[in-house]
């Protein structure tokens, strides 16, 4: 018995260390090793007091945040914007946003954006109420708006409207009303789909006639998504605006930002108020009613009790005007005359002017004429006529594309036999009158009577407007007459005919 006491211990211990060998071939009953597993870290929660996930603040505001554990510490990542203390107050520094974080030793960081907006404006001025002087007197742009004053239409501005299409010497003058001397930062918003990196280079600046730097001063354009523009605040700076009367000043180089409203901002309290810019008088022109007619060569002198005024004509093609006011008539059409002088509201004339008539001229529309052989094509698509409507035509019609080897009849009665002067009413070639023809007889060939007619050479066809062009000399017999126009280039090459014209010789 005691040496079975003995040897009992060693089989104890020999069948542990038997087991163990095995355990750690076999890896236990499920043959593989295990590892412990670790429990994921929290995260820290950032709310606001009433459970937000964000906060908005206007400059000088306070908010105040709670995180889901205690002891974290707080952090702004941009103190220029937000800054927060140690039990999460926020305050708001300036316009932007910040993340405000809050950290805890075995947590992950949480954080929330802070989103900090200007404090609103103690005024907003429109610029279009500024006193709009042109270099010349002349807003020349058509899309100016009312009483020819650069004010027109745009939907992004803030009211509807801007001002705009700006002309070196152009200026814009603001006057405003301050109950009190303050500081305050002047904003202008401006729309433009170009980017000016220095508004010096563009226009000039002075507030109560002390000049104001723009030399750092950007304008950079940005979409609206839509194909167009949107309308930017521009800080112009910090400036000592005195109690009474201000006057902002620009003075433009040329193209410049549309300008909408000026923003005031100033943390001491103020009424501001815009001052009415001066009225001013309208040139009224004595002898101008609401069209007036002339015949072309005729003339015309514009009168008003106004001295001093210049003239422009918008279409020197149907009538021009010298520095006196002298209207000539040159050729069927409408035309506006503007009448302008600085420091007035301008007066514009209208004009329709009709073709001289010649005794014994004959006309002969092409679109009354027929089509031989090859169609003439309008847009790739064959039509009897070859007819395109051209609101620049005489009678708002005109021939269209040609097709090579086309032939336009034109028949006609004269009342008499005779010698005529033969011209071709037209311009260039092709769809919009864009193929200018360098020589006529290259791409055309007529027959007046059967009879060839010899084309001067080098006669030259160009532009979109409708002209005349002498082409010869025909002889007509009286009754019936014939003129053929076949088209013996590529095609689209031959002009755009309007009308064909016959004019006696004397």
């Amino acid at each position: 018995m005691k040496k079975m006491k003995v040897l009992l211990p060693f089989a104890v211990v020999g069948l542990m260390l038997s087991l163990g060998a095995c355990g750690s071939n076999n890896g236990g009953e499920s043959g593989k090793s295990t590892t412990p597993s670790v429990a994921p870290q929290p995260k820290v929660t950032v709310k606001t007091a009433d459970d937000k996930s964000s906060l908005t603040l206007v400059v000088g505001e306070n908010g105040q945040l709670k995180a889901s554990e205690e002891g974290v510490t707080w952090a702004s990542n941009n103190e220029k914007v937000a800054t927060v203390d140690q039990t999460g107050k926020v305050t708001a520094v300036a316009p932007g946003s910040a993340k405000i974080s809050a950290a805890k030793e075995g947590f992950k960081t949480g954080e929330l954006t802070v989103t900090v907006n200007r404090k609103p404006p103690i005024a907003t001025l429109h610029m279009e109420d500024a006193d709009h002087n042109a270099a010349d007197g002349f807003w020349y742009n058509s899309n100016r708006g009312p009483e020819l004053t650069p004010v027109y239409e745009k939907s992004s501005a803030s009211d509807g409207t801007c001002i705009g299409y700006f002309g070196e010497g152009d200026k814009e003058v603001l006057k405003f009303t301050s109950s009190a001397a303050i500081k305050a930062e002047l904003v202008l918003t401006m729309g433009h789909n170009s980017s000016f990196e220095s508004l010096a280079t563009i226009m000039d600046a002075k507030l109560n006639n002390a000049p104001i730097s723009l030399e750092n001063v950007a304008y950079n354009s940005d979409t609206d998504g839509q194909g167009g523009y949107t309308f930017q605040g521009v800080s112009l700076g910090e400036f000592d605006l005195v109690a009474g009367e201000n006057a902002l000043e620009f003075d433009l180089k040329g193209n410049a930002p549309y300008l909408d409203d000026l923003m005031i901002y100033s943390e001491t309290a103020a009424t501001i108020a815009k001052v009415d810019a001066p009225a001013k008088e309208t040139i009224v022109m004595t002898n101008s009613e609401e069209s007036l007619a002339l015949t072309a060569e005729d003339t015309l002198q514009l009168t008003s009790a106004t001295t001093g005024l210049s003239y422009n004509s918008r279409n020197t093609s149907v009538a021009t005007v010298d520095e006196n006011g002298l209207v000539t008539a040159v050729a069927k059409g409408s035309v506006v005359i503007e009448v302008y002088k600085a420091g007035m509201i301008s007066a514009k004339v209208s004009l329709t002017v009709a073709e001289k008539v010649v005794a014994g001229e004959i006309r002969v529309q092409a679109e009354d004429g027929t089509c031989d052989g090859a169609a003439i094509t309008e847009s790739g698509a064959e039509t009897p006529t070859a007819i395109i409507k051209r609101s620049t035509s005489s009678g708002e019609t005109c021939t269209a594309q040609w097709a090579a080897e086309a032939v336009l009849v034109l028949n006609f009665d004269a009342a008499n036999a005779g010698s005529f002067k033969l011209y071709l009413n037209g311009r260039a070639g092709g769809q919009y009158g864009t193929a200018n023809i360098a020589d006529l007889k290259a791409v055309i060939e007529i027959k007046v009577n059967d009879a060839a007619l010899a084309l001067p050479d080098e006669l030259a066809i160009s532009g979109r407007t409708f002209t005349d062009y002498l082409l010869g000399e025909v002889t007509l017999k009286a009754g019936a007459n014939k003129i053929e126009i076949k088209a013996i280039g590529e095609s689209n090459t031959a002009p755009n005919i309007d009308f064909m014209k016959l004019v006696p010789n004397a």
